[in-house]
């Protein structure tokens, strides 16, 4: 029993020590990336087919990939010049972790269709400072319920 018992504490000990990560600090940002935008009725299309694509539905969606962590605080879309309100911008889908251990994140944004247009950048800013763009040219969307 005494040996059983022994076995079982030295597992534990085992386990707790090999399960501690020493992971280093995250990274900071370091590029950032428009890949993909969306709507209700077009589905996700690829950056490079916005120039042949019209976008319908009530919702702009657009995928953004961060290498490195933004400052969640600091992030701004902007559409032909003028920033989105905040209070517009939401994350319908929750965040996609890129590596392991992650090395960045690929966030999904919603806005009014309205806010689909044109011009669109995504400015952020690193856990650590530093400013990174990233601008996507003549999208075309339209309003449809």
């Amino acid at each position: 029993m005494k040996k059983l018992m022994m076995s079982v504490v030295l597992l534990c000990l085992f386990t707790l020590v090999t399960s501690s990560v020493n992971a280093g600090p995250a990274p900071n940002l370091s590029s950032i990336q428009i890949t993909h935008v969306g709507a209700e009725n077009t589905d996700w299309i690829e950056v490079r087919d916005i120039p042949k694509t019209t976008l319908y539905g009530q919702n702009f969606y657009m995928a953004v990939r961060f290498i490195g962590y933004p400052d969640p605080n600091r992030i701004f879309l902007y559409q032909n010049g003028s920033k989105i309100p905040t209070t517009l911008v939401t994350e319908p889908f929750a965040r996609e972790g890129i590596g392991n251990p992650y090395t960045g994140w690929v966030y999904q944004f919603k806005v009014p269709i309205s806010y689909g247009s044109g011009t669109i950048v995504v400015q952020a800013d690193g856990i650590r400072g530093g400013t990174y763009y990233s601008t996507i040219y003549g999208v075309k969307s339209v309003y449809q319920p």
